[in-house]
C-alpha cells in the first residue's frame, strides 16, 4: 500500500504494514479532551524541520521546512485534525511526557516532536 501522509507543509511517503504499538515505548493515546488540553496554546516542534503553534481558537501558525504555515486545527473522535491547503488530515495522538507521536490510523509512520 502507498500512503501519502500530510502534515502542514510536510509530506511523507511510505510502503507500510501496521505500526508497532506506541504503548510498548511508554506512549499513551490521548482522547479529544486530552488532545485539546495538550495542544491549545502550545508549540509542537521537532526543533529542526517544523514548529507549529496551536492557538486555543483553532489556528495553527508556524513554519514547516522553512515555509510559513497558517492552518486550522480541531479535535474529532479522539483525533487531532489539521486543515491545510490540501484538505483535512486527522491523527491519533500518542504522548509520553513532552514527546508526541501523530499517527494516521495504524500506519507504520509517525510525525514525532515535542510540545513546548
Amino acid at each position: 500500500m502507498r500512503l501519502i501522509f500530510l502534515m502542514p507543509a510536510l509530506i511523507f511517503f511510505a510502503d507500510a504494514p501496521a505500526m508497532a504499538d506506541p504503548s510498548t515505548e511508554g506512549f499513551r493515546k490521548l482522547n479529544a479532551l486530552e488532545i485539546r488540553r495538550a495542544f491549545a496554546g502550545r508549540t509542537f516542534s521537532d526543533d529542526v524541520h517544523f514548529s507549529f503553534w496551536y492557538a486555543p481558537d483553532g489556528r495553527v501558525e508556524g513554519t514547516g521546512m522553512g515555509v510559513k504555515v497558517t492552518n486550522r486545527w480541531r479535535t474529532d473522535r479522539d483525533e487531532l485534525c489539521v486543515t491545510d491547503a490540501n484538505g483535512e488530515s486527522c491523527y491519533g495522538v500518542w504522548k509520553k511526557g513532552g514527546a508526541v507521536k501523530l499517527i494516521i490510523g495504524d500506519q507504520d509512520i509517525s510525525l514525532d516532536g515535542d510540545l513546548h
